[in-house]
């Protein structure tokens, strides 16, 4: 298994060592067998012409392949950033609802004062990794006996969605940002935060109705709930009343599809330019300087024969590279597009 994994560590650079061996070989090969002396310098002129005509011609065709790609990307781009509009704004509706849920009295009375109270600097994200040791008032609220049945880990985790900052442990002001930072987003997703809905709400619900009670929560507030969820998704809610099984399926949603997905594409609009356009750029600009400038200078000032087995080198070097890594390049984009 390791000797696997080895492998593929060292597999995509195999190209590109070949390609420097080869390049190495070139040069030394040539000035120890071709001694400047044994080449006719027409011989070494038609040879430099090849390798600038090819070197021209593989300019032509990265330039294409990266405007291609450029273009391709900027397309892409437009879709995911749609994409990532909706799911912003189905996030900002699931915590306008929690916000409410936070704010209601379906808590069992005594509840919300004994964590805000109690607990006021713990927060839900303490309270899970409390193993790692890093915060004492988590293991006190982990010893205290469960007095509400366990619902309080769903009020701090509720109150974990309407936070800005994953260290935050209060709410001061619950304002929907424009965009969601990477730091809450992956503790969301790494503690499923909005499965507590589901879990409680949900088939469970039944075991926690004393301490959950939905009738408590009031009709002006359940009726903001269901308006939300609507907005959070028409065709899912339109015909559900408010209920324990409306918070359910909202949780649910949530924690497996919206916001996995809402981390998913706000770190790839965070990406960097793809190393497939890196690589190509890379290219074209050594095939400028050694496939072209350098053959268009050695003809005009008749350099040594040294610079003339550089671009012969260089040119043939990066030839194996491209050959060797189209192969992969290809399985990549086909893997790619079965996946969409």
């Amino acid at each position: 298994m390791k000797l696997r994994d080895f492998v593929r560590f060292i597999l995509p650079y195999v190209p590109a060592f070949l390609s420097i061996v080869t390049c190495v070989a070139i040069i030394l090969g040539l000035q120890k067998w071709l001694p400047a002396s044994s080449i006719a310098q027409d011989n070494l002129s038609n040879v430099m012409l090849v390798i600038c005509l090819i070197s021209i011609l593989l300019v032509v065709v990265l330039l294409i392949f990266i405007l291609t790609k450029t273009n391709q990307l900027r397309y892409s781009g437009s879709s995911l950033h749609k994409e990532l509009y909706d799911l912003t704004q189905k996030a900002h509706h699931f915590r306008n609802i929690i916000e409410i849920l936070v704010r209601s009295k379906v808590w069992a009375p005594g509840l919300k004062e004994y964590i805000d109270e109690e607990f006021s600097n713990l927060n839900f994200f303490m309270m899970k990794e409390f193993y790692k040791g890093r915060s004492k008032l988590a293991l006190e609220y982990i010893e205290e006996n469960n007095r509400y049945g366990d619902s309080e880990s769903l009020y701090l985790e509720s109150k974990a969605m309407l936070l800005s900052e994953p260290s935050d442990s209060k709410m001061d002001t619950f304002i929907n940002p424009r965009n969601y930072n990477v730091r809450i987003l992956k503790k969301w997703v790494e503690h499923k935060v909005g499965s507590g809905l589901w879990h409680f709400f949900g088939y469970k619900y039944a075991s926690f109705k004393d301490e959950l009670d939905v009738h408590r929560i009031f009709e002006r507030h359940q009726e903001k709930i269901l308006n939300y969820a609507i907005q959070l998704d028409l065709p899912r809610y339109q015909d559900m009343g408010f209920s324990e099984e409306l918070l359910s399926k909202i949780g649910e949603q949530m924690s497996e599809e919206v916001i996995p997905r809402l981390l998913e594409l706000t770190l790839q609009t965070r990406q960097r330019i793809p190393r497939i356009i890196n690589i190509s750029y890379s290219l074209m600009v050594l095939l400028i300087l050694f496939g072209v400038f350098q053959p268009l200078v050695s003809f005009l000032f008749v350099l040594p024969a040294i610079y003339s087995y550089v671009s012969i080198a260089v040119v043939v070097a990066m030839l194996l590279f491209i050959v060797l890594s189209v192969y992969p390049f290809i399985i990549q984009e086909i893997n790619t597009k079965n996946k969409l």
